[in-house]
């Protein structure tokens, strides 16, 4: 039988590895955020891509860590 065509065989890494980056890309976002905090107003667009950053990294690692079936 041929092997079903699903999100995770086509990830071009492995889940683990997905995780991990993500878990890292909220760490180095978190800091940006932190150095950028206490910049001042110069560094106020950067804080704010940080910040967004920081979002799109939680929702990547959220959505790494749902169930592969929804429950009933």
């Amino acid at each position: 039988m041929p092997k079903r065509n699903t999100p995770e065989s086509e990830a071009f890494l492995p889940i683990k590895d997905q995780r991990e980056l993500a878990k890292v890309g909220m760490v180095t976002s978190m800091g940006a955020l932190l150095v950028t905090g206490f910049m001042g107003r110069e560094a106020s667009r950067l804080h704010i891509g940080a910040g967004l950053a920081l979002i799109g990294f939680s929702y990547w690692h959220y959505r790494l860590y749902q169930p592969k079936t929804p429950s009933r």
